[in-house]
């Protein structure tokens, strides 16, 4: 099985993936305020996809399956702040606005939900979504010592996941069938 793999893809996945679990907090880099609506949404990754469909690159998709799974889970973890003040709201960059606590969390949700799809979306088979799941498990296990919340995000990270890979990759349909008939 281990020869089937395309090594560079999943070190590509890899790579995005810390890139993307960054790239929210790089609006203090930006000298943007915290939680900018240009780093804490799915706009990064819409351009990586709209490169990607210009020039397909075999090779650039791995790194939207990881990049785009790191921002959703980012995302959940931003669901989750120790208060919904200051700091923890979305903040509009081009007219100043600070987004309430309702806005703020819908968009959050959104920008969580469209990122996992996304990444499901360019994934072509159940090897790399099971790689991203098992990467993914790492991360929130390396975050609940930083993060104020890990359950929570995890939990809906992984119903996400699942019902999202359930719908692309019948497959995984067929198997948690057949776990279920064994059970």
């Amino acid at each position: 099985m281990i020869y089937k793999l395309n090594l560079l893809g999943f070190l590509l996945i890899v790579v995005a993936f810390f890139l993307g679990i960054k790239l929210p907090d790089w609006d203090f880099k930006l000298r943007l305020r915290h939680r900018s609506i240009l780093t804490h949404s799915p706009f990064v990754t819409i351009i990586l996809i709209t490169l990607y469909e210009i020039d397909s690159g075999y090779f650039f998709k791995y790194f939207i399956v990881g990049f785009s799974s790191a921002i959703g889970i980012h995302m959940l973890f931003d669901l989750f702040p120790r208060k919904w003040h200051g700091g923890a709201l979305l903040k509009i960059p081009f007219n100043g606005l600070t987004c309430s606590k309702e806005t703020t969390k819908l968009f959050f949700v959104a920008t969580s939900l469209i990122s996992i799809f996304l990444a499901i979306f360019y994934m072509t088979d159940t090897k790399e979504y099971f790689f991203v799941l098992f990467f993914s498990v790492l991360i929130f296990i390396k975050k609940r010592k930083y993060e104020n919340a890990t359950i929570k995000p995890a939990i809906i990270f992984a119903l996400l996941y699942l019902i999202l890979g359930i719908l692309k990759f019948e497959i995984l349909f067929k198997l948690l069938k057949q776990i279920y008939i064994l059970s």
